[in-house]
């Protein structure tokens, strides 16, 4: 009789426990299903976009109806208020920099002399101002990138969707009242728009690679590989570094040749004037700060 007892409680258990799992399953469904008719105008408004722009119809369809693609709005709000380099409170002109990556990069020179002789002699450009550069924008390859790119593009795009524009303000105004400010949604409409194009650009490298462009990972802003190259400008200035046939913003070597052909087109010479250099390095990242940080370890490497 205890025996049977227990069976019976341990059923009735069992019961109780799938019929508490199939009710957290229909919610869930439910909320899937409103979420996904919520979303699907600015799914199919951005998915227009990406047509408009030159993608074709079955990609942008299939990218845009993916259920990897998800509302990222945090995504938004650091483009906006946090994607541009800032100083220390004590030096506001230069980017903190931890010491032991000027060491870490004079280890970097002598361990990739090869391509990185090559990309002098090709460029022009030093192998000090390429690790200068390849420091700040991913620790010498060695900073985590852990963002969806599609995603950040997409989300970005949403901004063009008014009910997006507003459910960020809402969420997020009483820290960022700027999100009120037109001005402020301008630039988000701008930022919006060139986020269509550059996913397109994306999408162009994910098919020259033979990768699936929802797989990619990169920084909050876009950017890839360990140069941080924003998709149009790989897809311009990419070389193949190490002879394999295809140029890859996630290479190394080909990260590091694609920057001299960068640093060439915009004017860097080891023989130039400052201004002239700052110039070059000013159109890899539109940040006096930024520029001020290179130079400082440019200088630091040399010695």
């Amino acid at each position: 009789m205890v025996s049977l007892v227990g069976e019976n409680t341990s059923k009735g258990g069992c019961v109780q426990r799938n019929f508490l799992y199939l009710i957290f399953v229909i919610n869930v469904l439910f909320l899937s299903a409103s979420f996904s008719v919520a979303d699907e105008p600015r799914r199919q408004l951005v998915q227009e976009l990406l047509i408009a722009e030159g993608l074709g119809p079955s990609q942008a369809q299939s990218i845009m109806q993916d259920p990897r693609i998800s509302i990222c709005s945090d995504i938004v709000i650091k483009n906006l208020f946090f994607s541009s380099a800032k100083g220390t409170a004590e030096k506001p002109d230069v980017m903190e920099v931890d010491q032991r990556q000027i060491k870490q990069g004079r280890a970097f020179i002598k361990e990739h002399a090869d391509v990185l002789s090559v990309v002098e002699n090709r460029f022009g450009a030093s192998p000090r101002i390429i690790t200068a550069i390849l420091i700040i924008e991913s620790r010498l390859g060695a900073h985590p990138m852990p963002y969806n790119v599609v995603n950040a593009y997409v989300n970005l795009a949403f901004v063009l969707d008014p009910g997006y524009w507003k459910e960020l303000q809402d969420l997020y105004a009483h820290a960022y009242p700027q999100l009120y400010d037109e001005a402020t949604l301008t630039r988000a409409k701008r930022k919006a728009k060139w986020a269509v194009s550059e996913l397109c650009y994306l999408v162009y490298i994910a098919n020259h690679l033979g990768i699936d462009p929802l797989t990619i990972t990169g920084s909050f802003a876009g950017a890839l590989g360990p140069a941080q190259f924003i998709p149009s400008s790989f897809w311009i200035f990419g070389i193949d570094g190490d002879s394999d046939g295809m140029a890859s913003p996630f290479n190394l070597a080909d990260a590091i040749l694609s920057m001299g052909s960068y640093l060439k087109k915009y004017g860097w010479r080891e023989d130039a004037s400052l201004e002239q250099k700052r110039k070059a390095i000013w159109y890899y990242n539109r940040s006096d700060v930024y520029v001020n940080t290179v130079m400082m370890l440019y200088e630091k490497l040399g010695r």
